[in-house]
């Protein structure tokens, strides 16, 4: 009898979660779908729902300049700051895994403050740092501080990732007469490569999605595709906004998914749950 209970209480506590997923899942996506939705009205304002279904929308964003010319930017930036943060994510993994140093918790800990600042607060942090050091704000200021933002994540997963690898696969490429370069390009890399993936997908849809950083420390000719959304609502509120957030939505969705598929949930949940204990 006892039991039967047990069974009947993890059905209902499964049905609980869920019921509660599925509500929290329509919660987040609803206003979403409400803006894709508003994205293809054939009115000059923003309806919902639309009186009629058009492409106008999108087709004026592609004869857009200044919409093109900012989506180049960001892809730019983001493309740039993955990649810096991928050198700097590695690097730093290694000595935090492998090293054995006091603090070393502290340092991991610390390795992710720039996610706990709020972007605001950074992007002030960030405009006053360069001013003192007499940099003129430019692209290059911009992917620095994306960089900043983005190395956490690539940290956390090349941490987790190399946390499961087993030592013992490096250990034998070294005794069939490898060297360490080779056993860390042949062995070591292609161990970490989903960690890598994930890293690099988070990384790139934090920075091209940025919009709060990226105010204060871009220059005047570096707008970036959220910061020429941000004017737009100011300026103007029509449909071509709709069709912009659509399209940053889609794109972001879009490689969150190429990343699950190529390396697999597991390794999402390995990143981001914590790695438990180091492969032996």
């Amino acid at each position: 009898m006892r039991r039967y209970w047990l069974r009947v209480g993890d059905a209902a506590t499964g049905v609980v979660l869920l019921v509660i997923g599925i509500a929290t899942g329509v919660a987040l996506l609803l206003p979403t779908l409400v803006v894709i939705i508003a994205s293809f009205t054939n009115t000059a304002y923003l309806s919902f729902p639309p009186e009629g279904i058009s492409l106008r929308w999108y087709r004026a964003l592609l004869l857009s300049p200044e919409i093109l010319r900012a989506g180049r930017v960001s892809l730019s930036v983001a493309g740039v700051a993955t990649m810096g943060s991928l050198a700097m994510g590695l690097a730093t993994a290694f000595p935090l895994v492998r090293g054995s140093f006091r603090g070393r918790d502290a340092l991991l800990a610390f390795t992710l403050a720039p996610l706990m600042l709020p972007s605001v607060v950074l992007g002030i942090a960030l405009l006053f740092f360069f001013g003192f050091l007499g940099i003129r704000l430019s692209f290059v200021t911009l992917v620095l501080s994306h960089i900043l933002i983005t190395f956490p994540y690539v940290t956390r997963t090349c941490t987790a990732a190399l946390f499961h690898a087993d030592p013992a696969l490096e250990e034998a490429g070294v005794g069939l007469g490898a060297s360490r370069w080779q056993t860390l390009c042949h062995v070591t890399l292609p161990l970490l490569l989903p960690g890598l993936t994930v890293g690099a997908g988070f990384a790139f849809i934090e920075s091209f999605d940025n919009l709060a950083l990226s105010i204060f420390v871009a220059g005047q000719r570096q707008e970036t595709l959220p910061m020429r959304l941000f004017q737009l609502l100011i300026t103007d509120i029509d449909p071509v906004v709709a069709a912009v957030a659509t399209v940053l939505v889609a794109g972001s969705f879009l490689l969150l998914f190429l990343v699950t598929r190529l390396a697999g949930f597991r390794q999402l949940v390995s990143a981001f749950g914590g790695p438990q204990k180091p492969a032996r």
